[in-house]
């Protein structure tokens, strides 16, 4: 979903308004958005806000796209993290631990784009997504990867109702949260929470 111009403010505050009380509703659900950002989100001005907030971060971070581009990331952070009850700045942290904002990101372990998502799962949530597949393509596309990263989060976070169980699945897989393995580091997820942490201290709508 792309946003331009008046249109784009205008579409966003409507799209923000309307899974507002779906986040109040899904209380409970961490990191879910603050109670006062909750309250102030359908107020003039505070979806702009956090647009701004939100591109400010990627502005300052070398992406790999143009600017044009990193607005267009931005509108897609803020559109699928409110969509998935998730609070954008949580979403930014995520990403900044996987990949640095650095769109053409590829690890050692074959995870691809912002989101650091492997191809097998990017097919699986392609699929869930209805987004057309077309392998490491799809997972460098900026907006398609975000959308796919965020719900898969969402889906884990869900699973496992917890936070930093929920990230550590996200980077090692849950296959083997589940089995119990023992040797699984909190780092990852400990590193989230911290540029979590400090992106909303540098906010002023917390």
């Amino acid at each position: 979903m792309m946003f331009h111009g008046k249109i784009n403010k205008i579409n966003l505050k409507k799209v923000l308004a309307a899974f507002c009380l779906a986040v109040v509703i899904e209380a409970g659900v961490m990191p879910a958005f603050s109670s006062r950002f909750v309250a102030l989100l359908p107020q003039t001005g505070r979806d702009e806000s956090m647009l701004d907030y939100v591109h400010s971060i990627l502005k300052e971070n070398r992406t790999g796209l143009g600017s044009i581009e990193d607005l267009k990331l931005a509108e897609t952070i803020l559109v699928e993290s409110v969509t998935n009850k998730l609070d954008p700045l949580f979403v930014l942290a995520l990403m900044k631990t996987e990949s640095t904002f650095y769109n053409w990101s590829k690890s050692f372990g074959g995870a691809v784009g912002l989101m650091q998502i492997l191809p097998a799962t990017g097919e699986e949530l392609a699929s869930e997504l209805n987004l057309k597949w077309d392998g490491e393509g799809t997972l460098l596309n900026p907006y398609a990867n975000v959308k796919m990263g965020v719900r898969y989060y969402s889906k884990l976070q869900r699973r496992y109702k917890d936070t930093e169980t929920s990230l550590t699945a996200y980077n090692i897989g849950p296959g083997r949260v589940d089995s119990g393995v023992q040797d699984v580091s909190p780092v990852f997820a400990k590193k989230v929470l911290s540029n979590y942490r400090y992106f909303k201290e540098r906010a002023d709508f917390y």
